[in-house]
């Protein structure tokens, strides 16, 4: 089974960190689709960082496009069954996509993504497991950055043209057609939280009080790897 990832970003900062997710999956059979959301980020420059890759595809679109927008755009260039959208600031281990698609191939699963996640706050160098205990289960939500899908899913529940909330709405959308969503492991994915806000639409207090197990973060991201070959 063969799987297209997408990575939107508007951050021209980002493409290292988005080529260093993907270039490190252990899986095969992949492709990636970055689709750039700013107008001021030359496209030619990120093909040509990109071209000794040809399995990694890189568009872009007006800034006023909405997120959902985008997303919609990468499903429909992906040319392969499976889509996973990561995110472009957070850590994918090696055994990232491994893990999410033999979950959809063992459990019958139509969405796969992870409803327990690492979450490591730079500022404070803390990591901990917001919403634990929600791990190798059936549920009704997971993480946005972790949304793995079979691409006829989309066929059915296209993204809402909005900039926030579109993976939620996906999510209840679809879990209202029938399709069936399970959370993986809390392993193999961190959610990265910076200290400027102006890079999250939620708080990292608010995170912080869904975390269990904090700790020092100097053991990440070996802590958070768990192979799955």
């Amino acid at each position: 089974m063969e799987v297209t990832a997408i990575t939107c970003t508007m951050r021209e900062n980002k493409l290292d960190n988005i080529l260093s997710n993907f270039l490190r999956q252990k899986w095969k059979g992949k492709e990636l689709i970055i689709i750039i959301n700013r107008d001021r980020i030359d496209l030619n420059v990120w093909r040509e960082k990109t071209k000794d890759y040809p399995y990694i595809r890189v568009f872009q679109v007006p800034e006023d496009e909405t997120l959902g927008s985008c997303l919609n755009k990468g499903v429909e260039l992906a040319g392969h069954s499976i889509i996973s959208k990561m995110d472009d600031d957070d850590y994918y281990s090696p055994f990232y996509l491994t893990e999410m698609i033999r979950a959809i191939n063992r459990t019958g699963a139509d969405i796969a993504g992870k409803r327990s996640v690492y979450t490591y706050f730079c500022e404070n160098n803390l990591l901990g497991i917001h919403r634990p205990y929600n791990e190798n289960q059936f549920v009704k939500s997971v993480r946005g950055a972790t949304l793995t899908f079979k691409k006829k899913v989309h066929d059915k529940i296209p993204f809402y043209h909005t900039n926030r909330g579109e993976d939620g709405d996906f999510l209840w959308r679809s879990a209202r057609h029938g399709f069936r969503i399970y959370s993986t492991s809390k392993y193999n994915y961190t959610c990265i939280r910076q200290e400027s806000p102006k890079d999250h639409t939620e708080k990292n207090s608010s995170l912080l009080n869904g975390c269990a197990d904090l700790e020092s973060g100097y053991n990440f991201p070996g802590k958070i790897i768990k192979c799955t070959e």
